[in-house]
Order: structure tokens, then sequence, then C-alpha cells
């Protein structure tokens, strides 16, 4: 599997921040009204931003495009996606904890915008997924 990372079309996002809850690492960042970026050393490449956005400004593209560079061996990529699920993992908890003291509308608190009525990842299926990327 191509390790992977999310990328906004900043000229097409409305700043709806239905995306903000969805990302279990918080890499997005932005506020209602304003352009959305994503934290790209953060982002994990779920693609749990995708469904919530509204305009498809939102993409999915290989962390790592093309060929490595000369002084990049298969190794030093291995210690990065190492990094980067340790990195993911710590910030996934983070969130957690900062919900649970928002309490439970705290998803919708933190978008601005009504809940998504699809069905939300439960915490078990995003750490079984964060360990797969680590």
């Amino acid at each position: 599997m191509q390790p992977s990372v999310a990328r906004i079309d900043e000229a097409l996002c409305v700043g709806c921040a239905r995306c903000l809850p969805a990302c279990p690492v918080d890499a997005i960042i932005g506020s209602r009204n304003f352009t959305h970026t994503i934290i790209h050393d953060e982002c994990v490449g779920c693609g749990l931003c995708l469904p919530p956005c509204p305009v498809d400004c939102i993409a999915i593209e290989p962390r790592f495009p093309g060929a490595p560079a000369d002084d990049e061996d298969e190794g030093i990529r291995r210690d990065k996606l190492r990094r980067l699920g340790k990195t993911a993992q710590r910030r996934f908890r983070a969130r957690k904890v900062r919900l649970a003291e928002m309490g439970d509308s705290a998803e919708a608190r933190v978008s601005g915008a009504p809940p998504v009525t699809a069905t939300a990842p439960t915490d078990d299926e995003i750490e079984a997924l964060i360990r797969r990327l680590s």
C-alpha cells in the first residue's frame, strides 16, 4: 500500500468546516468560513475527511510521489512512516481527551456545523487504521 496524504484545493474550499471533526488526528486547520489546509506532516492519509466535504475539494495523494531521492532509501521512508504513525497515535489520543472534556456535542462545536449523519468510525476502527499505517 502506497502511503498517502490528503490535500485541500484551497481555491475550491468554502470553509464549511465539516472536514475538521472527521479528521482523527486533527491534521486539518482552519475555521468556519475560512479556507482550510492540511498539516501534511500530521496527516495519516486515512481519507475520513473526504465524505463530509460538500464541494469535493479534498484529494488523497501519494505521500512520496515518484521515485525516492538518491539520499533516501526504503529504510528511511519506513522510519518516516513509523514516526508519522507514532505522531498520529499521540494526536488521536490528545483529540479524544479534548473532545471528552468538551462534552457530548463536541464534534458539532468543533466544526460549527451540524453533526454528519453518516456513521462515524468507532475509536477502535480509527486506532486500527493508525496501527496499520504505522
